[in-house]
């Protein structure tokens, strides 16, 4: 099971289709809520990376509140935004600030 985890995590395209899940963080995940076109979760660490696959693109990616800007890569705070076949996203999303994160679209 943890190398099946492992790998929808290095490899997102793994995961099910048409569906929210938050698959990897670089920190320890805390508390995940999903919602119609949105997710909330806490991390134990303030700065840490997280790679989710979801069914909408993100409108809005915030850390404690403050808007996060859409990157080339993840060197800096922010998050990538990649489209899969069918309408899905793998975000990847690094934060520096705070454990609190929201994801709308």
């Amino acid at each position: 099971m943890r190398h099946f985890q492992w790998a929808m995590g290095a490899v997102p395209e793994f995961a099910p289709a048409h569906a929210d899940h938050l698959l990897r963080s670089s920190s320890v995940v805390q508390k995940v809520q999903y919602t119609g076109h949105g997710i909330d979760y806490r991390t134990f660490d303030v700065a840490a990376i997280e790679v989710l696959r979801l069914s909408f693109k993100p409108t809005r990616i915030t850390a404690g509140g403050a808007a996060l800007r859409v990157r080339s890569d993840n060197s800096e705070e922010g998050y990538t935004l990649q489209p899969l076949p069918g309408g899905d996203w793998i975000i990847r999303v690094r934060h520096v600030t705070s454990g609190e994160l929201s994801i709308r679209g």
